[in-house]
């Protein structure tokens, strides 16, 4: 039995807005339909002119389905969402103090893991990117098999590959749907 600290990535470990605004952006530049574009970013929830990710955008804390079904009928989500990540490998930036703070939970014998409404996959890119991939237990995303959050599935699941789900686990995050995700998991 062990104690695990489960994190949420994005607005967590990494900074938010300096890991996505230009990387939404850099997907949003590529439609060259101007009446498409300028929908589309109003129904994803980004600021054309500001190039940001707005505060209520289900980017935010929603999954990329979820975010994908508000603009499919407008542009080609294909397209959008390889620009998209693309340059979110290229443009990931931590959290001042996130890797000393993961290295100093792993001195005192914590074990460490991701639970992010992203993408599994997307996930471990950019925490490799990040050369973070190693100090990880457990990464799980939306489409992991447990479900997104605010449900407890990928919470449980990181705490029970940490071996820690009858020890004690925690859920830090940077919104509601972390904390709900965490109190259901009983974190």
């Amino acid at each position: 039995m062990h104690k695990a600290v489960i994190f949420d990535k994005d607005g967590t470990l990494l900074d938010f807005d300096a890991t996505w605004n230009e990387a939404v952006g850099a997907a949003f530049d590529q439609i060259s339909d101007q009446k498409a574009r300028m929908q589309a970013a109003e129904l994803f929830g980004y600021d054309l002119n500001r190039r940001c990710v707005l505060p209520q955008s289900a980017f935010v804390s929603e999954t990329s389905d979820v975010t994908d079904e508000l603009v499919a009928d407008l542009i080609d989500i294909g397209a959008f969402k390889q620009t998209l990540n693309e340059a979110s490998r290229r443009t990931v930036v931590a959290n001042k103090g996130a890797r000393e703070t993961l290295e100093s939970l792993l001195r005192r014998g914590w074990r460490l893991a991701v639970a992010t409404n992203d993408s599994e996959l997307l996930a471990i890119e950019h925490l490799e990117t990040l050369g973070w991939e190693r100090l990880f237990t457990s990464i799980k995303g939306f489409d992991s098999g447990h479900g997104a959050k605010p449900g407890p599935g990928m919470v449980i699941a990181a705490a029970e590959d940490c071996d820690a789900l009858d020890g004690l686990y925690l859920m830090v995050g940077d919104s509601v749907h972390d904390i709900l995700a965490g109190k259901a998991a009983g974190a």
